[in-house]
This record gives C-alpha cells, sequence and structure tokens, in this order.
C-alpha cells in the first residue's frame, strides 16, 4: 500500500469514530442532568436546553456614509415585510475648480446629459414583471443641504424640477446593468451603471446658462446654482438597487459639441464626478408595514413574548432576547452554548426573493450596546472572531435560514464566576458602533461592528421563531460536564 493510500486509509477510519462520536451526542433535553453522553476518557458530556423570553422590541435609523453603498428602488411586494420605498439625494462638484470651456457661449451646442450611478448589486425580485421606474429631479434650492451634516433615513427633501429626459421615468431592466453592450450607444467604456438621460433644458442650463453668472468658480457656487439631485422611484417594482457614490463612474456626462477658432465643429464632454469633500449627499429609506401582521408584534401591545421576531436590516426592525433561567444553572464546564435560531418560512415562497442578512447579537447595558462579554474577540480595533461567533446565516434546503450564536465564554462566565447577567439585543446592523469590553468603564470607546459594515443598509430581512414557537422554537442549547 502506498503511503498516500495509508494516510486515505487512517483519515477515512479517524473520520469513522468522530462521525459516530458526535452522532451519539446529538441529544435535546429540557433540564440539566435529565440526558447523559456515554463517557469519553471518564468525562461525561451531557446537554440541556434552556428556554428563552423572546420580544419584538422597536424600530431604528440610520445615516448612510458618503462613501458606502446607497439603496434605490421600490419594493412593494412582501408579504411579511411589507413596501420599501428608497431614494438618494446627492451632490456633483466641477470637474476642475473653476470651470470653462472650449469656446464662447455662442459657439457651444448641447448634445446630451447623462446621469450615472455605480451599480453594485440588486435585491428583492429582479425579474418581476414591473420593472424599476427612477425620475430625477433638482433639489430646491431652498433646502438646507450641506456636506458637514448627516442626515439619517427619515429626512427627505423638497423636490424642485423634474430633470428627467421628457419627464418620463428611466425603466430599468436590472438584469442588463451590467451587460456591456447597453453601454454602446454611449460610446462608454464601462460597466455597471445606472444611466438616466437627463432633459435638454437642464443640460443647456449646464453648457450655457451657468457661463453667464459666477456658478461655476467653485464647489460651493456651484451648490448654490444646483443645490442637490433628487432620484426617487415611482411605486412599482420589487426591488431595492445598491449604487456606491463614491465611485468614479458615478458623475454627471454633460456632451456637447463646439465651434473652434479655426471654424472647425468638434465634441467635447464635461464630467461632473461626486466628491466626499464637498458633495453633502444621504438615504431616504421609508418602511411601510400596513397589511403585514407586524404591526401586531410590537409595543406598546402587551405581550410579554413573541412567537415570531421580526429582523429587517437597518433602517428596520429588532428584537430583545432574555435568558432567565441562566443563574439557577449549577457550576458545570460548558463545552458549547449556543443560541439556535430557525427561519419561519413564508407562506408563497417569497423567501426566495428576499434572502436573510447577516445577524448580529449584542449585550445591552444601562441601554447601551456592547459586545456579548468574553464570547467576542476583540483586537486591534476591530472584532476579529464574527464567523465563528455566528453572524452569518446557515442557508437550509428550503431556501430558508437558520443562526447559531456561539455564546460558550459568557455562559461559563455567569455560571462560575457568578458574572452579571444581561439581556441580549438582535438585529441586522448596517453601520454600528458598540462597546467591546465589559465593564464598559474598563474601555469607555465604541468601536464598528465590521469593516466594512456586516450588511448593507437595508437590504435583507428574516422572520424568525421566538421562544414560544412551537415549530421554529429558538433556545439555549448548552453542551456541558458537571465539576467533579
Amino acid at each position: 500500500m502506498s503511503f498516500i493510500d495509508s494516510r486515505l486509509t487512517k483519515f477515512i477510519f479517524f473520520s469513522s469514530l468522530l462521525f459516530a462520536f458526535f452522532a451519539c451526542t446529538k441529544i435535546t433535553n429540557t433540564i440539566i442532568g435529565s440526558g447523559l453522553i456515554p463517557p469519553v476518557d471518564n468525562v461525561n458530556t451531557k446537554d440541556t436546553v434552556i428556554d428563552v423570553v423572546t420580544k419584538n422590541q422597536s424600530f431604528d435609523t440610520v445615516a448612510v456614509g458618503f462613501s458606502d453603498d446607497h439603496v434605490l428602488g421600490y419594493i412593494g411586494d412582501d408579504p411579511v415585510f411589507g413596501t420599501t420605498n428608497a431614494s438618494i439625494n446627492f451632490q456633483v462638484a466641477l470637474p476642475t475648480s473653476s470651470l470653462t470651456f472650449e469656446a464662447g457661449r455662442d459657439s457651444l451646442f448641447f448634445d446630451s446629459v447623462v446621469l450615472s450611478l455605480n451599480y453594485k448589486s440588486a435585491w428583492g425580485d429582479t425579474l418581476s414583471s414591473s420593472p424599476l421606474a427612477l425620475h430625477v429631479y433638482e433639489m430646491d434650492p431652498e433646502n438646507r443641504f450641506t456636506v458637514d451634516s448627516a442626515y439619517n433615513n427619515t429626512v427627505s427633501f423638497e423636490k424642485g424640477t423634474e430633470i428627467t429626459a421628457f419627464n418620463t421615468a428611466k425603466i430599468i431592466d436590472i438584469s442588463k446593468l451590467n451587460d456591456p453592450d447597453t453601454l454602446k450607444y454611449y460610446n462608454e467604456d464601462a460597466t455597471n451603471q445606472v444611466r438616466i438621460p437627463l432633459s435638454q433644458a437642464f443640460g443647456e442650463k449646464l453648457l450655457t446658462g451657468y457661463n453667464a453668472t459666477n456658478a461655476y468658480q467653485n464647489d460651493s457656487t456651484f451648490h448654490n446654482a444646483v443645490r442637490g439631485l433628487i432620484v426617487e422611484a415611482e411605486q412599482r417594482g420589487n426591488a431595492l438597487l445598491s449604487v456606491n457614490l463614491s465611485d468614479t463612474s458615478t458623475r454627471l456626462s454633460l456632451y456637447y459639441h463646439y465651434r473652434s477658432t479655426a471654424g472647425a465643429l468638434d465634441s467635447g464632454v464635461r464630467r461632473f464626478p461626486t466628491s466626499a469633500l464637498s458633495c453633502a449627499s444621504s438615504n431616504t429609506i421609508t418602511r411601510n408595514y400596513s397589511g403585514t401582521t407586524i404591526p401586531n408584534y410590537f409595543p406598546p401591545n402587551s405581550n410579554t413574548q413573541d412567537d415570531v421576531l421580526f429582523i429587517q436590516t437597518s433602517p428596520g426592525t429588532y428584537a430583545r432576547i432574555k435568558i432567565p433561567g441562566l443563574n439557577s444553572l449549577p457550576n458545570v464546564i460548558v463545552h458549547r452554548a449556543e443560541i439556535l435560531m430557525q427561519q419561519v418560512p413564508a407562506d408563497d415562497n417569497s423567501d426566495i426573493f428576499f434572502p436573510a442578512p447577516n445577524l448580529f447579537l449584542a449585550a445591552e447595558d444601562s441601554g447601551r450596546r456592547m459586545a456579548v462579554p468574553n464570547d467576542l474577540i476583540f483586537s486591534g480595533g476591530t472584532f476579529t472572531n464574527l464567523t465563528s461567533f455566528g453572524v452569518l446565516p446557515i442557508k437550509k434546503p428550503n431556501n430558508t435560514s437558520a443562526y447559531s450564536f456561539d455564546i460558550s465564554r459568557y455562559v461559563q462566565g455567569v455560571v462560575t464566576r457568578h458574572d452579571s447577567t444581561f439581556d441580549l439585543i438582535l438585529w441586522a446592523p448596517y453601520n454600528y458602533n458598540i462597546y467591546p469590553t465589559f465593564p464598559i468603564a474598563q474601555f469607555p470607546y465604541t468601536y464598528p461592528i465590521s469593516t466594512p459594515a456586516l450588511n448593507s443598509v437595508a437590504i435583507g430581512r428574516v422572520r424568525l421563531g421566538g421562544g414560544n414557537n412551537s415549530n421554529y422554537k429558538m433556545r439555549l442549547h448548552i453542551v456541558y460536564s458537571p465539576v467533579q
């Protein structure tokens, strides 16, 4: 037998032993000591299930950073989570300081003007028979919209003149947004763009109208003339687009031709980019739960526990988990303590269009969210074990997801050292800072849960079984050994 064959035989043998061992330990008991796993090396290993109390809590808001992906579109047919309407508000900058053209105003001739948005991905029913339809507006100049301000998702701005070409919505075929053939008309060497033709009146104002003013002196004077752009979707379609404003392919392109001093005609283009240093931006995202069961589950109702939890990526919904039996556990060696969560499938299989997000579990102390004590590793200003902690959904064959959060060290600290216990907050954060340790006073600064963000803003939702759900029960599963 060759060396490789010998190694393979040994691998199969030991793998079989491991499989047999773990298969034997798959016990689910309701109280400590009710089940005993056969001794291994004189160590008695048991497992148990502890009840948890679950309650839908509230709704959160976010402010989307300029460099992060923004969402744009309309979700109109989610029977579990209702509708979502997302628009973006932003400014573009001058191509160069003190913009000039190759010829005087009388020798400039407008061709077209196109707004391009860098396209990253889509979420929802991208094959819907009712596609997204986008409009672009100038922002009303009376709005205060400045680069040094942060605007959360509930802030909207007054619209001015519509500048979509012919005042007609741009219909978005999501399947072709990354198709280079769609850009040949524009003679552009770029892919992954949402391109929206704008009106001739707006283009001529850019080409010749502002030449007669001081609008092109610098970005500040330009933003006085063009306060900002608003891109919003009609209430049709069933998808959200993720677009990035900081990418160089997000820009306003003004195409024209001009007559040179020699009398010849030539073509020109001026591209107005975005700039984190001089351009304001925000993402208006509204959720509407009318027609769903969600309002029945949230305070001010008197339910002490909910059988289903609604978790929607920020801005959205979140929940609270209590483990009342934790303090009553005897002193044991905890091998594994995990909160097990299962998705409650939608009756109409709509989950296939709206995949579950990454989730996060935090402890709460006096209203402040912090890492679950001892179970998240904080090093170099970041949390390094998010995957093993359990933030990623575990995909199931029926298009649903499950989660398993490892809180073994936290539970061990409670049963052996009588450490403090906390309520746990479960949510799908887009971009959130938490305290890395407890007591908080030892490290009184917050840090991002993840960089880049754990989820794209507003992308993802999941309905989980609560602590009293008869079919998809959330629970704390503990594998332990009694202390000799």
